[in-house]
């Protein structure tokens, strides 16, 4: 028998487009959402709300035999205590439901790990006021702390985000290992990103012949799943975590083991739900590209991909068609996951990004020695012609731009080793 899930009233702001997302957090998390409460600035001092919210707020409680209160924005652990004391119900507020999905969805280690590590920093910006209130002594026990000093519960949480940053180092390490190997072989990275909820796995599927839980509910991807594109030996394509509106910086930095495989994607797919209302895709369009250039990904190397076709009609593809040649972006394209629809291009779009490109090397005779074997790999993965001129040694390629990339990595990081022997040497 399924258990009954908690009733909450969920405090947001009134903007249509932000009541929505944060009913569909809260119903992913598992909660039901049985009344929402409105107002415009949700960061009062004493309680984030409004003396008459407040009242308005204590009265549904009273009458819905509310469980508990979910706050659809950040607020400090004394707010948090205020509302508490005032409402005798827990206090929930957007971080911690996210970190709530996040958990519920985690399925590897990875996920579990980096979790954990976003939950410490979370503990970490609120412990002195978690310490403060604990010492007061008005409700012992309130948040679990006992009799600790700030500092010693500082440091334990310290400790602990050391201790799994270790961890998730040694993943990264891994799969840096693996990546290192697919780059040897000059094999191209397609990484697929994008708001939650705008299709990334069920076009991941589509592409892949794979069968991921698809949903329409929020994140339900956390991991990095990498397959060979349907029918097509020489090209990898990875679905990863969704973004989201107001995600904090220490949430992002704690996944970054997963987030940086978009960073070392030859092509980066930025999907985009066309269904929803024009305001809200250019809405979300802003927030992930703006996640993806505080990555450090080049918008060149972008491709985006207008999902959902399906469900709109002509006059509304030309109205986004409309509003993305106004961004002056080069590489969009309108596509259905579910029909198949621009599926083609698409895959003609990626090609040609990720095709063979013609390039001259000026190879200073002083470093040949240090990249003799990068010379030998590339010669592997591309057409080479070699010309022995006076001062250097000029190379004309003609190779992916995947092999390029990779090449210009170790060119720039011999040259980078000539330099600091130079320096040492002049000291000396």
């Amino acid at each position: 028998m399924t258990a009954e899930r908690e009733k909450v009233v969920l405090i947001t702001y009134p903007e249509q487009h932000i009541i929505k997302e944060a009913i569909a957090l809260a119903t992913t998390a598992g909660y039901n959402v049985v009344d929402v409460l409105t107002q415009r600035y949700l960061k009062r001092a004493k309680y984030g709300l409004g003396k008459g919210k407040l009242e308005e707020l204590i009265s549904i409680i009273e009458k819905q035999q509310i469980d508990k209160v979910i706050f659809d924005e950040t607020i400090r652990s004394t707010q948090a205590y205020n509302l508490a004391k005032v409402l005798k119900k827990e206090i929930i507020d957007r971080e911690r439901l996210i970190l709530q999905i996040f958990t519920k969805h985690a399925l590897t280690r990875e996920a579990k790990l980096q979790i954990k590590l976003a939950e410490q920093r979370y503990e970490l910006v609120r412990a002195k006021d978690k310490v403060r209130l604990e010492k007061m002594g008005e409700q012992p026990g309130f948040f679990g702390l006992g009799e600790y000093e700030v500092d010693v519960y500082i440091n334990q949480i310290k400790r602990q985000i050391g201790s799994l940053n270790r961890k998730l180092i040694k993943i990264r390490q891994q799969r840096k290992v693996q990546r290192t190997q697919r780059e040897e072989k000059g094999i191209p990275l397609v990484s697929l990103s994008g708001y939650t909820g705008a299709g990334k796995t069920s076009l991941f599927n589509f592409l892949t012949g794979e069968n991921l839980p698809v949903s329409e509910r929020i994140f339900t991807t956390l991991r990095t799943t990498t397959r060979r594109v349907l029918g097509g030996k020489d090209v990898l394509i990875s679905d990863t975590v969704g973004f989201i509106r107001k995600i904090p910086p220490y949430m992002i930095e704690a996944f970054k083991s997963t987030l940086e495989e978009l960073k070392f994607a030859d092509v980066v797919l930025l999907i985009v739900d066309i269904s929803e209302p024009i305001e809200e895709v250019k809405r979300k369009y802003v927030t992930s590209l703006n996640i993806l250039q505080e990555l450090g990904i080049e918008i060149s190397d972008v491709v985006i991909v207008l999902n959902k076709q399906d469900l709109v009609s002509e006059n509304k593809i030309g109205e986004v068609e409309e509003y993305f040649r106004g961004e002056k972006l080069d590489y969009f394209v309108v596509v259905s996951s579910k029909t198949g629809y621009g599926i083609d291009e698409l895959l003609k779009m990626i090609k040609f990004k990720i095709g063979e490109e013609r390039k001259e090397y000026a190879i200073e005779y002083s470093i040949i020695p240090l990249i003799s074997n990068n010379l030998d790999w590339l010669k592997q993965y591309s057409k080479t012609k070699t010309t022995k001129l006076e001062n250097y040694l000029l190379l004309e390629v003609i190779a992916r731009k995947t092999v390029l990339k990779r090449f210009e990595a170790y060119l720039e990081y011999a040259r980078r080793n000539i330099c600091t022997q130079a320096g040492t040497s002049n000291r000396t």
